[in-house]
């Protein structure tokens, strides 16, 4: 063993070479988790969470808006929404109208023709019909050239047309679209499944420039010429009468929508009503009014950031709320995006990080990510600017775990080194515990339910007498080190060795709600363990051992107990005793592995056992019920289970009848079980007790207890 000299030359010769290696590690983890941030901000990860934070907060300011006092009143007036323009109307084809109009459902266009004409004397500004009429009737033409004539003669409709892709789109039928301005409709789907914008203009694949569906109706809202539209690389400028008005697009095609209203909040009419002509005439008049299909059966649904589905119509209502109250999200900016992550990082661990103590470095960090999310929001709120931060907040937030890391390095590389040099003398649970919590190093312990084990080598002192001092030592270690590695495997604490015995316990000083379970599986590996070093053994001509094991459950005193120079991390009380009176219990029985009740019944959902009768051990006046441990329920041999499961079967039958006294009974019974399983000692034994019975039969306050008399 190192004496405390010893162990501290050893500490301090690793002591720079473990310094150097954390550093280097240290540094190639930091730079490596750099690279991994900037590859995912590339791969688009990063906009969702930006997405998330921008929804939840215009959630949180919907939700609020409800309200006008207290905190609520105070966010609505620092941070107000957008109100819905009073400009347009919303004209829904309801589940109303297609109970209450007849064909409307199977889309017969004669209904649409008279509902644009009611409309039309109404003389709204601009109407945006939000229906795509496919094909010509074939059998009827007249349905199609009424609604040709009726949008004609209204003058200023605009037609949606079904855009297929990038490049190819298809037009209303002939009649129609030469009747009124067909234009292509495309809402864009983002990462997160949400529409957050739209397409104002579609390019052909000869390569023309047309205007979508919602830049015709803005134009035709504001009479502006074709010729007053021009598209650049980050918007489309209109000129409003000499006044040139920009709206910022991404890509040079796509509005980013502003949610900040519930998209549902317009004026809105039904088309029974339109079509019936019973709604009044002035609400219409100079309004921007959207014809849709908003009902059940309608399929046509959009996933919204608000978290539900919405319909086509309500969709381009915010759009046209935007483009008329100039409310449109202006895109973000991935360059500037990436150089504000950047350029963060660098001051923070190339400047700040050399000048700050670690604990006052991350205080700045957590109040720049702060400041950056709360920029984040308000450049949202109040200029309505996309600016994505969560690249830059995760980059702060490796630069401040890199700063954790290296202050506490050292403190952990001193524990682990503790660690490393003590293990050998106690468990590495206890060295935990103790690194953990300095402050149970004391005297006290504790009452807790606990797992005792004891195993002992059986015969050892007669085998060892025919055996050199050195093979002595050589064969208990071998055996020591096999059984203790199993104890540690199953999480036991190994209390100690007294000569060829083993003392562990479980279940502490780790809570551990299994700790029966863990100590049976133990005990039975240990058996196997040990059948296979015999074999060894044997090639080897050393002499053959076996182990007793012993196992019982209960409340046990554990804690460090002793001195204050010295103290061992151990447990007292009863129940300790008890498990080692079952380890020296097995001799009565032949046995391998005896458990008591109570941990035979902690364990039964996992270890099959059977009950060998009652006992009871020297120095107590109480009997127990004790059980042999035969196998683990889930044992992958199942011939070996199968016949656990016949031992157990056997031996308590047999012990039932004995209970009843009917020793024939179980006499007959065992009989028939040991020609099929000679090998079972505990039923031997018990075999041999019954036939001494039928001859000379216990008297009639017999309880079939078995006592142990000696320890």
């Amino acid at each position: 063993m190192l004496d405390r000299n010893q162990n501290r030359t050893a500490i301090l010769a690793i002591r720079v070479e473990k310094n150097r290696f954390g550093r280097v590690a240290a540094d190639s983890l930091i730079l490596f988790c750099v690279g991994l941030v900037f590859v995912i901000f590339f791969s688009g990860f990063f906009a969702r969470l930006d997405n998330w934070l921008h929804d939840s907060w215009l959630d949180l300011r919907l939700r609020l808006n409800v309200r006008s006092s207290g905190p609520a009143g105070l966010t609505n007036a620092l941070f107000p929404l957008d109100g819905p323009s009073r400009e347009i109307v919303v004209v829904v084809i309801d589940d109303r109208s297609i109970l209450g109009i007849p064909g409307l459902f199977q889309g017969d266009r004669q209904i649409f023709a008279q509902a644009i004409r009611n409309l039309s004397a109404c003389q709204p500004k601009v109407i945006a019909v939000d229906v795509f009429f496919a094909s010509s009737s074939t059998e009827d033409r007249r349905p199609d050239l009424e609604l040709a004539k009726a949008v004609a003669d209204a003058g200023n409709v605009v037609l949606k047309a079904y855009r297929r892709d990038d490049r190819r789109m298809t037009l209303p039928y002939p009649e129609l679209s030469r009747s009124g301005t067909p234009a292509p409709s495309y809402f864009r789907t983002h990462r997160d499944e949400s529409i957050r914008s739209v397409s104002m203009k579609f390019t052909s694949e000869a390569g023309k420039v047309t205007p979508s569906f919602q830049t015709e109706v803005y134009r035709r809202f504001y009479d502006l010429k074709p010729s007053d539209f021009e598209f650049s690389e980050n918007g489309l400028i209109a000129n409003h009468s000499g006044q040139a008005v920009k709206i910022p697009l991404s890509n040079g095609e796509y509005l980013w929508l502003n949610y900040d209203n519930p998209t549902r909040a317009y004026q809105t009419m039904s088309f029974y009503d339109l079509y019936n002509n019973s709604f009044r005439p002035e609400g219409l008049k100079d309004k921007l009014v959207i014809i849709g299909y908003a009902n059940s059966m309608t399929e046509e649904k959009f996933f919204t950031p608000l978290g539900g589905n919405d319909y086509s119509p309500y969709l381009n209502a915010l759009v046209f709320r935007n483009l008329l109250n100039r409310s449109a999200l202006k895109p973000p900016d991935r360059a500037i995006t990436f150089a504000i992550a950047a350029g963060l990082l660098a001051l923070f661990l190339f400047v700040i990080f050399r000048y700050l103590h670690p604990f006052a470095f991350g205080i700045v960090s957590v109040i720049t990510i702060i400041l950056l999310i709360s920029l984040s929001l308000v450049s949202l709120t109040l200029y309505r600017a996309v600016f994505d931060v969560t690249p830059a907040v995760s980059l702060l937030l490796i630069a401040l775990l890199y700063t954790i890391g290296k202050k506490y390095y050292f403190e952990l590389a001193e524990k682990l080194r503790i660690k490393h040099a003590f293990q050998h003398y106690v468990t590495a649970s206890v060295v935990n515990e103790i690194l953990k919590n300095p402050e149970k190093l004391n005297l006290h312990g504790e009452e807790r339910n606990l797992t005792i084990f004891f195993s002992d080598i059986e015969g050892f002192t007669t085998l060892s007498e025919g055996m050199s001092p050195l093979d002595v030592v050589s064969l208990l270690n071998e055996y020591l080190s096999e059984m203790t590695e199993i104890i540690f495997k199953y999480d036991g604490l190994l209390d100690k060795y007294e000569g060829d015995a083993i003392m562990a316990v479980f279940g502490a000083p780790v809570d551990q709600k299994d700790h029966a379970i863990r100590s049976c599986r133990c005990a039975l590996e240990n058996q196997k363990a040990l059948a296979r070093l015999r074999e060894k053994w044997k090639k080897e001509g050393r002499p053959e051992i076996k182990a007793r094991i012993g196992i019982n459950t209960g409340i046990v005193v554990v804690g460090n107990m002793g001195s204050t120079m010295r103290f061992d991390y151990t447990v007292i009380g009863d129940n300790v005793n008890l498990a080692a009176r079952l380890e020296t219990a097995n001799k009565l029985f032949q046995s391998e592995i005896l458990v008591s009740d109570t941990t035979a019944e902690l364990a039964e959902s996992a270890i099959l056992s059977r009950r060998l009768g009652k006992l009871k051990v020297a120095g107590k006046d109480k009997h127990v019920d004790v059980y042999e441990v035969l196998a683990e329920s889930a044992d992958p041999d199942k011939e070996f289970l199968e016949k656990a499961k016949a031992y157990k079967s056997a031996y308590e039958a047999s012990q039932t009848a004995l209970d009843r006294r009917d020793f024939a009974e179980a006499e007959r019974l065992l009989s028939a079980h040991l020609k099929k399983y000679p090998a079972d000692n505990p039923a031997r034994i018990l075999h041999n007790r019954i036939k001494g019975f039928l001859i000379v039969p216990p008297p009639p306050d017999w309880e079939n207890i078995i006592t142990q008399d000696s320890k």
